[in-house]
C-alpha cells in the first residue's frame, strides 16, 4: 500500500528530483523496448506472449528493486530515505501510532509541511509501506519523551514565544528551546534523503 505525503521543498531540488525521475522513465522504457525486439514480443502469441511479457516484467521489478531503475520519485528517493531511517535507528518495528494522535504540524514541536526558508515547493510522493510505517511511527515515538516535556513546559508557562508574547524568564525559555530542538520531523527525514538523493557521497 502507498501512503501519500506532501511537503516542503526548495523548487531547485524539487526540479532536480523531477529530471531524475525523468531520466530513468527514459532508461527503463528503453530498456523495454529492447526487450521486447530482443524476445520477438510483437511476432508472438498465445501463451509465449504471455509468458515473455511476464519474464521482462519481471526482469523490470528486479531493476527497480536493487534501484537500476527508478522511474518514481517514491523509488528514486527509496535507496536514501532508507539509509537515513536505519542511521537514525528508525528502521525497526514500531508499535502503530495511537488513534487520534497529532500529526505532523499538529504537534507543540511540528511544523507541517508548509513552512521553512526558500521551501516553497511541494514534494508529493507516495510512499511504500516498508518506508511511510517506520518513517512516521519512528517520528511518534521518538518524539514522545519531548513533546511531553514541551506540554509540561506549556502548562507552566503558557503557549511561548510562538504566541508573540511570554512570562517565562529566560532560562525557561532557553530549556524550551532545547526540547523543541530535539523535534524530529518526517519532512526533515525526506529532505536529508532527498539531498543524498540529488547529491551522493563518494
Amino acid at each position: 500500500m502507498a501512503h501519500t505525503m506532501v511537503l516542503a521543498v526548495s523548487p531547485h531540488h524539487l526540479e532536480q528530483l523531477d529530471a531524475l525521475v525523468t531520466s530513468h522513465r527514459d532508461a527503463e522504457e528503453q530498456w523495454m523496448r529492447d526487450q521486447s525486439a530482443r524476445t520477438d514480443l510483437p511476432l508472438l502469441r498465445g501463451s509465449a506472449r504471455r509468458d515473455a511479457q511476464a519474464r521482462i516484467r519481471a526482469a523490470r521489478q528486479k531493476h527497480r528493486d536493487t534501484g537500476r531503475h527508478r522511474p518514481t520519485r517514491a523509488l528514486a528517493l527509496a535507496p536514501a530515505l532508507r539509509v537515513e531511517l536505519d542511521a537514525r535507528g528508525l528502521l525497526r518495528d514500531w508499535d502503530p501510532i495511537p488513534a487520534g494522535a497529532p500529526t505532523s504540524g499538529q504537534t507543540l514541536g511540528g511544523r507541517g509541511p508548509h513552512t521553512g526558508a526558500g521551501l516553497t515547493a511541494r514534494l508529493v510522493v507516495a510512499l511504500p509501506d516498508e518506508l511511510w510505517v517506520p518513517l512516521t511511527r519512528g517520528v511518534h515515538w521518538t518524539n514522545q519523551p519531548h513533546l511531553q516535556a514541551l506540554q509540561t513546559w506549556t502548562d507552566r508557562w503558557g503557549p511561548g514565544p510562538a504566541a508573540g508574547h511570554s512570562t517565562a524568564p529566560a532560562e525557561a525559555l532557553a530549556e524550551r528551546a532545547r526540547s523543541a530542538a530535539h523535534i524530529t520531523t518526517t519532512g526533515e527525514i525526506i529532505r536529508t534523503a532527498l539531498e543524498h538523493t540529488l547529491h551522493p557521497g563518494p
